[in-house]
């Protein structure tokens, strides 16, 4: 089996913003590292790195309390070059963008190619029957 996972694309203006929804169901498998913005397939993304997160909001539904859901910038290389966003659990919501803030891109980058700007998701402790969903805007 394998998690069942969908992303939905709610916003993606050229010079505007991103904005998806991801969603999943885990049979305990989980998820390592998976590529969930793929920024050369986006139309605000770009593959310089030069995007920030603006707003996340999640709903984190977890047997142990301790496990969530790593977000992480993709960096060149090795996952040493990726740097993480936050660890989330539970639910809540992070509006950096209405006070001028946002979370930069600061993974390890060879060059400004792919996957620069690509957001990666890992998730931690998750057995069957965990969820989550995650909507980011990033702008």
């Amino acid at each position: 089996m394998a998690d069942v996972v969908t992303t939905q694309t709610l916003a993606d203006t050229v010079g505007v913003k991103t904005v998806i929804k991801l969603t999943n169901i885990s049979d305990g498998s989980g998820e390592t590292l998976v590529t969930k913005f793929d920024a050369s397939a986006l139309n605000f993304m770009s593959e310089d790195a030069t995007k920030s997160i603006a707003k996340i909001y999640w709903a984190i539904n977890t047997t142990n309390g301790k496990s969530g859901v790593e977000i992480l910038w993709a960096g060149s290389g090795t996952s040493a070059a990726n740097k993480t966003i936050g660890f989330f659990s539970g639910t809540g919501y992070w509006d950096l963008y209405t006070a001028g803030n946002a979370v930069p891109n600061n993974a390890t980058l060879t060059a400004n190619t792919s996957p620069a700007g690509d957001i990666l998701f890992s998730t931690k402790g998750f057995v069957a029957g965990d969820n989550y969903t995650i909507i980011i805007e990033v702008r």
